[in-house]
């Protein structure tokens, strides 16, 4: 009896008189074009305030960002008042500033700012915040906090 046939005689009585064989996995394509060099953090969802009347869509949670930065989100809050602001970690004010969403509650409506600001010397953490101040007592009543990188 050749080896071959020891083996495969042997692998027969193993596997119960049945053989088993791993069936050809298909061919997995090759893009035709690199994939790009950035992508979006892996946190690129938006995120929404503690009652959920406000969400920032851009920027993404710790993106680096540069000036000019966009803010842009929806909001259903009073009036369709919203402020904002970009700090450093230490809590300096670099931007700030008021904007209108389309519409005020209780619809939700869209709303978009161009942030700018004297860029840093070097990367910064920072914070981007969109809220809404309380029409009985001007404190914040409603806020999103993004965290970000400011770069030069």
């Amino acid at each position: 009896m050749s080896a071959r046939v020891l083996v495969a005689a042997l692998l027969l009585s193993a596997c119960g008189g049945y053989i088993v064989t791993p069936s050809p996995s298909p061919a997995t394509p090759t893009p035709s074009t690199p994939a790009p060099t950035t992508a979006a953090p892996a946190s690129a969802t938006p995120l929404v305030s503690a009652r959920g009347f406000i969400t920032v869509v851009r920027p993404f949670a710790n993106s680096r960002v540069r000036s000019p930065v966009t803010i842009s989100g929806d909001a259903s809050v009073f009036e369709a008042a919203l402020s904002w602001r970009i700090t450093d970690s230490a809590g300096r004010v670099l931007a700030s500033g008021h904007t209108t969403a389309s519409a005020g509650a209780p619809a939700r409506g869209t709303y978009s700012v161009t942030a700018t600001f004297t860029p840093p010397p070097s990367d910064i953490i920072g914070i981007v915040e969109v809220y809404e101040l309380s029409p009985r007592d001007g404190t914040i009543d409603e806020i999103v906090r993004v965290p970000v990188t400011i770069i030069p």
